[in-house]
């Protein structure tokens, strides 16, 4: 053989081999990607498995859902919180704990989830129930290939960052220039239409995140463009109280509203109203048509369970019966 075709075939050997080699590497890289990447489908089933452990009573299974650096409230890292778990299941019985996804955000390497929780105490000494239902959110992360809890935040620890919807009214502003600013309302399609750049999706946006989008997009056509976006009016955000209350209909949410403070828009109640068992319907990405739950309103009043009169969310139906 001569020497200048064994070259060529050295040649030939070596390419083929670096072919492989980067094949391998990428195959490899996506690999590991692939287990950091979370699903919605992952999520449902790890929160289905949490309310399940949660409800079992088995506080070594219940804590294998936490990252070790998980925080509770801003303040209880993990150790607190299966301290407090202990304390509950050392007097009591769980006989009902549910979560309802509302929202799921998820950005591919974690995921925000917006739930709403309808949990049933037995005191083991008593035989009392306590009935409680509130929100939570959770930041989930992937460790090892698992999801596991990196925060979590009960009722009045949630951050709430305004999120935008259709029929909101809002204002676009480019500083020093006024041809592309404008007060414009979400269609009903998610989507608003700005100068020079076209459609924008909005619908379920924070106004920072659409500010972000817009600052991008005008990059092509401006230097270093400055954008405000303000909310002028939440169309979108409404609840729903009909039934036996003075004034039922459609009431816009301008700023945190409970159950009790429903009733007080919708007039109070009527004389025929059965108070202790009021309907929440609430929908979420489990259940399009909602899902329910019964709010004992003399418990609220009394003192007995302020947690149940939680802040209604925008969608949410109240029924008196």
């Amino acid at each position: 053989m001569k020497l200048k075709t064994i070259i060529h075939i050295f040649i030939i050997a070596i390419f083929i081999g670096a072919v492989y080699s980067y094949a391998a590497d990428s195959g490899s890289k996506k690999a590991a990607s692939d287990k950091t990447v979370i699903s919605d489908g992952e999520i449902i089933n790890f929160i289905k498995a949490f309310s399940k452990a949660y409800k079992k009573g088995d506080i070594e299974e219940y804590t294998t859902f936490y990252s070790p650096g998980t925080m509770e409230n801003g303040a209880n890292p993990i150790d607190k919180i299966k301290a407090t778990y202990l304390d509950t299941i050392t007097y009591n019985v769980i006989t009902v704990y549910e979560l309802e996804i509302s929202d799921i955000k998820n950005l591919g390497d974690s995921a925000v989830i917006d739930a709403l929780y309808n949990k049933t105490l037995v005191d083991k000494s008593k035989g009392d129930a306590l009935i409680t239902s509130g929100n939570v959110r959770m930041k989930l992360i992937k460790e090892d290939a698992r999801l596991k809890i990196a925060v979590i935040d009960y009722d009045k620890y949630i951050q709430n960052n305004y999120v935008i919807g259709t029929e909101d009214l809002i204002e676009v502003s480019v500083w020093k220039s006024p041809e592309l600013s404008i007060s414009i309302m979400v269609r009903p399609d998610g989507m608003i239409s700005l100068p020079l750049i076209g459609d924008v999706r909005a619908d379920g946006r924070t106004t920072r995140e659409l500010k972000g989008e817009i600052e991008q997009k005008l990059a092509e056509y401006k230097q270093d463009p400055v954008v405000s976006v303000i909310v002028r009016e939440a169309g979108s955000q409404s609840i729903y109280v009909t039934g036996e209350v003075s004034r039922p209909g459609k009431y816009p949410l301008r700023s945190e509203t409970t159950i009790v403070q429903a009733v007080t828009l919708a007039g109070g109640f009527t004389q025929w109203a059965n108070k202790d068992k009021i309907v929440i319907i609430r929908k979420s990405p489990m259940n399009p048509e909602g899902n329910r739950f019964t709010v004992r309103y003399s418990d609220i009043v009394s003192g007995a369970n302020m947690k149940a009169n939680i802040a209604l969310k925008a969608g949410d139906t109240v029924i008196v019966p």
